[in-house]
């Protein structure tokens, strides 16, 4: 009868943390001079992220948790709006939905992740912050992710697309030329507050696949470059070879790595 009572009491823990709201707010840092605010809301499975594109006001002088991210890539941005890219990921559900826009277009887009397999086998912990973290690390489309996770709050989320963890990630960032960062800067669990986004109007927007989505980006890219190539003189133009290095944490697709293994 104890047993039972105690595994029933267990049970319900579970559940009580299960249902909590938790609300994180992570720097995203592309580059060295440039971070966004991006707010992480996790509730009953379903995740939801939301990145505002103006950036903030780096203050370089001070960092939360203590680590320099570098010098990262820097994003070219219409500075004149204020477009809120929303992650929504759903837990027995692989299909991530994201808002992207392109040529002053919003889109929602279909983006099949890929399975993270999270190596946890690190004995050592780091103090980022206030808080004890572990280590762990994955492959992720053609990187190595390092993530830092803490247990002292059980919920398995982090930015962006990224999560699966024992505990909530408190910093994570990519291995690369142009490494990506996520830093933790607040927390509020349990939450009470509204998710700040409309759903319909989400859910309204044209839909693409990501393969979609990137295909029609690289085209518009390649033709813009094309455009600025032909106001230069031919003996100033270098023709290099076209690689499929990007400055985004996601440095190969599942599909182009099927190409490369053909």
């Amino acid at each position: 009868m104890r047993s039972y009572f105690l595994f029933s009491l267990l049970l319900c823990s579970v559940f009580a943390v299960q249902a909590q709201k938790l609300h994180a707010v992570y720097e995203y840092i592309p580059s060295g001079a440039t971070a966004f605010r991006e707010h992480v809301y996790a509730e009953n499975g379903v995740k939801i992220v939301v990145r505002d594109s103006v950036p903030l006001a780096r203050d370089t002088s001070t960092n939360d948790l203590e680590q320099d991210p570098g010098s990262i890539f820097g994003l070219s941005l219409d500075m004149g709006k204020n477009f809120r890219r929303v992650v929504i990921q759903k837990n027995d559900n692989k299909e991530i939905l994201e808002t992207l826009s392109l040529e002053g277009v919003n889109y929602l887009v279909n983006d099949r992740f890929p399975d993270l397999t999270w190596n946890t086998n690190y004995s050592s912990t780091d103090t980022l912050g206030k808080y004890v973290c572990h280590k762990a690390t994955a492959s992720y489309r053609g990187t190595t992710l390092i993530a830092y996770y803490t247990n002292s709050i059980p919920v398995p989320v982090g930015p962006y697309k990224f999560g699966g963890l024992p505990g909530l990630i408190v910093m994570l960032y990519n291995e690369s030329a142009n490494p990506n960062y996520w830093m933790l800067k607040e927390i509020g669990y349990p939450y009470t507050g509204d998710i700040p986004i409309q759903e319909s109007y989400v859910y309204a927007l044209p839909k693409l696949t990501l393969q979609e989505y990137i295909r029609k980006y690289e085209t518009i890219s390649e033709e813009k470059k094309r455009i600025l190539e032909s106001k230069f003189p031919a003996d100033e133009v270098v023709i290099e070879e076209k690689t499929k290095a990007r400055g985004t944490v996601e440095q190969v697709y599942e599909w182009e790595q099927k190409n490369v293994d053909k």
